[in-house]
């Protein structure tokens, strides 16, 4: 117990300022994922907090937009693809190779993805079916390598949202304009 106080204590010491960053986000589907979706577009916001001269605890809000691919029917006719939106919100912790918090890092963050998925209205043989939307909120987590340079942050990260019987899974890239100082 004591040593944790003490080590809560030098942290909260540690004299580095918070970060901001503002983002442009791509994503990359993968597996079954890519099989009904194409490329996802969004944004994000992050809040970096220093603890040491290494780490950075962070977290981070988003919204991702994944275009559907439309099927042929074998009918005559093509179904629209059902487009998905994410709302991510994660936490973090940033490991960087340098002690002055800028260059090369790793980070690991979890959190959940809030899933909206909009089915189009289609026509089959005369017969419309309407569109629905369902939502969902999932477990989310991801490994990442990044590159922190002055203002400028790029990472691409593994992506994967724990969904019912399976893992939906994108590599997400995301490029920000960073806030604060180091």
């Amino acid at each position: 117990m004591l040593s944790a106080t003490a080590m809560l204590l030098s942290m909260s010491s540690y004299a580095q300022s918070p970060r901001f960053s503002v983002g442009a986000e791509v994503g990359l589907p993968m597996g079954d994922f890519s099989d009904v979706n194409g490329i996802g577009i969004g944004g994000s916001v992050r809040f970096e907090y220093p603890l040491t001269d290494n780490i950075a605890l962070y977290g981070t809000a988003g919204y991702l937009t994944f275009s559907g691919k439309d099927f042929d029917t074998g009918l005559g006719g093509t179904i629209e693809g059902s487009s998905q939106n994410m709302i991510p919100v994660q936490v973090g912790i940033k490991y960087y190779l340098n002690e002055v918090q800028e260059g090369f890092y790793f980070d690991l963050e979890v959190g959940v993805h809030n899933i909206s998925v909009k089915t189009p209205d289609f026509e089959i043989l005369g017969v419309v079916v309407e569109g629905e939307t369902v939502s969902s909120t999932e477990l989310s987590y991801a490994p990442s390598i990044g590159y922190h340079l002055a203002n400028i942050d790029i990472s691409v990260r593994y992506q994967m949202v724990a969904t019912e019987g399976s893992t939906t899974a994108y590599i997400g890239t995301r490029l920000a304009y960073v806030f604060g100082e180091r």
